[in-house]
């Protein structure tokens, strides 16, 4: 049943691989390019809170150089999503031609027949989001260096995370899949609803899943421990009036965010995510969307058991 299940996945797995064939065929010239880059204007050296105005024009000739990239590379955070949705697709196609019942009247079990699909199928995910995880890890080695992890472009595509977005996908697919057999509507609202996801994720709920550090200081000098630390919020005391000073920055050498405030004296008060909360975050955002996507899986295998015919 293993074979079997494989020789079904094979196109929309030789999909996903040529997927990330192709963004190897980016990411590798232009990772080298920037890794390079990073090499030769010595901004190893520049790793530091406060830099001294050389390195703070070699940083930001360094992000000037390669910013279109990384907006590009923003966007390869749905890359997780269309490789669940994709690996889904077999099984809600078996359940919507209906060829499943061949196979049930071939002395196969249902039982068997759904762990042979739903687990050839998710360790396919599984390998892909692996792979696609180390091309961005490494990709984004130079940019993590100069202004940490913590950044939603970077956070997103620096860590385990990703195996998470990938399993969520595929599991939203199959189990829409499962309800309504009809692959074209499920795997398209699977991946809407991955997308909705992620945008609740990465800008609300991602702030609350460790929680946050709250710290305060005088003087305009900027804390050490904001650096690389992801800002909920910032606000001023001066002369007894508190002043909003917004949030949802990134703290790095060459950033002005969090400098000095409007004397010597005020009281800056902080709501942050430090650099070492990143793992934490990772692994407990990875956990969400791991047991979402356990959840949904089982109600597909469940669904599919008691009501298929």
């Amino acid at each position: 049943m293993t074979w079997v299940s494989w020789r079904l996945q094979r196109t929309e797995t030789a999909i996903a691989c040529g997927i990330l064939v192709l963004l190897a065929a980016l990411l590798v010239p232009t990772g080298i390019s920037m890794a390079n880059a990073y090499h030769r204007d010595g901004l190893g050296s520049c790793l530091a809170l406060d830099v001294g105005p050389t390195c703070a024009h070699r940083i930001s000739a360094f992000q000037s150089q390669f910013q279109a990239l990384n907006v590009v590379a923003n966007w390869f955070t749905l890359v997780p999503g269309l490789l669940g949705v994709l690996l889904a697709a077999p099984f809600i196609h078996d359940l919507e031609h209906g060829t499943y019942r061949l196979s049930w009247t071939q002395s196969i079990t249902r039982g068997r027949w759904l762990l042979g699909k739903l687990g050839v199928a998710t360790v396919t995910a599984l390998a892909a989001s692996v792979a696609l995880t180390l091309l961005l890890v490494w990709w984004r080695t130079p940019q993590v260096n100069l202004d940490g992890r913590l950044d939603t472009g970077i956070y997103d595509t620096a860590g385990i995370v990703v195996v998470g977005y990938t399993l969520f996908a595929f599991a939203a697919a199959v189990a829409l899949g499962a309800v309504w057999r009809r692959a074209a509507a499920s795997i398209t609202v699977a991946f809407v609803g991955y997308f909705a996801t992620r945008v609740f994720v990465d800008y609300w709920l991602r702030n609350r899943l460790v929680p946050p550090v709250t710290r305060s200081w005088r003087g305009g000098q900027q804390p050490h421990f904001l650096y690389h630390a992801r800002v909920i919020s910032e606000s001023l005391l001066v002369g007894g009036r508190r002043i909003d000073a917004g949030g949802g920055g990134i703290v790095s050498g060459s950033s002005q965010f969090a400098k000095p405030g409007p004397g010597a004296h005020s009281l800056t008060r902080a709501v942050f995510q430090p650099a070492s909360h990143f793992w934490p975050l990772q692994l407990t955002e990875t956990g969400l969307y791991a047991a979402v996507a356990a959840l949904l899986v089982l109600f597909a295998a469940w669904w599919t058991h008691e009501r298929a015919a």
